[in-house]
């Protein structure tokens, strides 16, 4: 990418710098919530996302900002405060808090995002909107070079300060001979933009590319079979384009259209950013085993949400761990075998009811050395193998205290108790059926092993609720 010069910010002899039919909008977000890279400028996908709703014609212009050309919605939409309300309206349901600033220009439009109330619409005398805003909301708008130190980009703002020049009218009064003279041609750069002329032309960022393919059957299909084959033709080049731009699939939708005109519709999430033809087809076909559709295909559509490539580095020091495509498909096939909701981690959940846990699903990580190295470095952790069901045993008690624990299971402890920690006792969900009312103790039997067990206090029995390691 050309860095930008200061000739940039001078608009040659002749140029346009604002026409009375073109208005720009200005959307200026100042959360602080997370920001996605495109390539070297930031900007937030909400905000572009809104704009594309208005306008095929937008420019990411800065951090958080985003320049949209609405000066053909006026028969559409409006007169351009109707415009900027609609705008604002779209921002408000999308949850996310923007200013939006109406001008003739591009430049006029960004100072007025930044510097002005939440929603601003000049359409008329743009020196006089801008002039009572601070001289320091160019420092925004300014193309510099990137090896500049922050003295040498401070240093006509001191030296502004020092004039006694405070507001851009100030700044758009000055001779520009004079100013010219003592600041050179980046003072001169400073008050056309202080004027709300443009440096540039308008030139709209490229849509995003779309990696979908679309077939349309000469015969309907109900089977999974010839099925395989037309997600092959369409997977291929779907693939072939990902790998040119360095992209993987993050997610992929299917949308089956049926005979009877009904739309059979899959999204999977992929763990992983997978771009290899053959595994996508597989994990469509594992899924579409488990939702099959009702009726007949006669349309097949694929569309993936692009990511960035993955890349892998493997350690010398421990064996390489399987590609995220191996295990995307086991976990694909187990799902196709025991069902979603009996594949994933388990995850703790906010309740008191002892052994509860929920599956959730896991991604695709790799571990390298530095990480084993910090699990190896890690104090041991005690560990409690719980039993599911826990056993019932049966227990001697001297008080209420535990002395003998008999197991009848082969391979579970037993023994006298040398020593006995509790009783802790739990209750919960009472209005439901899986309610518990029990007491827990922590003892240590005469072989060595330390075990967790309990006393259901509904029913007296004793039960074995683990071992710990």
């Amino acid at each position: 990418m050309r860095v930008p010069s200061y000739d940039d910010l001078t608009p040659q002899r002749g140029s346009v710098v604002g026409a009375p039919t073109t208005l720009f909008a200005c959307l200026y977000e100042g959360g602080d919530d997370v920001a996605m890279s495109l390539g070297d400028v930031r900007v937030t996908p909400p905000a572009v996302a809104i704009a594309r709703e208005f306008s095929p014609r937008i420019a990411v212009a800065g951090p958080r900002m985003v320049i949209v050309d609405v000066s053909g919605l006026g028969r559409l939409i409006g007169a351009p405060p109707v415009i900027a309300a609609e705008i604002d309206r779209a921002a408000r349901q999308a949850g996310i808090d923007v200013r939006v600033a109406m001008a003739p220009t591009q430049t006029a439009a960004r100072l007025l995002a930044i510097g002005c109330p939440p929603r601003m619409v000049v359409t008329g005398d743009v020196a006089a909107a801008l002039a009572p805003l601070p001289v320091t909301l160019l420092c925004e708008l300014e193309a510099l070079p990137g090896g500049l130190s922050p003295r040498d980009r401070a240093r006509p703002f001191d030296t502004l300060s020092r004039w006694g020049i405070a507001t851009l009218g100030d700044l758009a009064a000055l001779p520009p001979a004079a100013l010219s003279s003592r600041l050179g041609r980046r003072g001169v750069a400073l008050q056309r933009l202080a004027r709300g002329w443009d440096p540039r032309p308008f030139v709209p960022d490229a849509d995003p590319p779309r990696y979908r393919e679309r077939l349309e059957l000469e015969w309907p299909i109900d089977a999974l079979e010839p099925l395989s084959f037309v997600l092959a033709r369409l997977l291929d080049p779907l693939s072939a384009a990902l790998e040119r731009a360095d992209r993987g699939a993050a997610a992929v939708r299917l949308d089956l259209r049926l005979v009877d005109r009904s739309t059979h519709a899959r999204v999977l999430q992929l763990p992983a950013a997978i771009r290899d033809a053959r595994v996508l087809r597989t994990l469509l076909l594992l899924d579409l085993e488990s939702h099959p559709p009702r009726a007949a295909i006669d349309v097949v559509a694929i569309e993936t949400d692009p990511a960035p490539a993955r890349i892998t580095q493997f350690s010398l020091l421990e064996r390489a761990l399987p590609s995220a495509e191996t295990v995307t498909t086991l976990l694909a096939r187990l799902r196709a075998l025991t069902g979603e909701a009996r594949v994933g981690s388990a995850g703790l959940v906010d309740t008191h009811e002892p052994g509860a846990f929920e599956m959730r699903a896991f991604g695709v990580t790799a571990r390298g050395a530095q990480a084993a190295d910090r699990d190896a470095a890690s104090p041991p952790a005690v560990t409690l193998r719980r039993s599911r069901p826990p056993a019932a045993i049966r227990v001697r008690a001297d008080g209420g205290r535990p002395v003998h624990v008999a197991s009848p299971r082969r391979g579970q402890p037993s023994g006298a108790v040398i020593d006995a920690a509790g009783p802790w006792r739990t209750s919960g969900s009472w209005w439901q059926r899986t309610r518990w009312n029990r007491d827990e103790w922590d003892v240590a039997l005469a072989g060595g092993a330390i075990c967790r067990i309990f006393r259901d206090r509904d029913t007296g029995r004793w039960f074995m609720d683990g071992v710990y390691d």
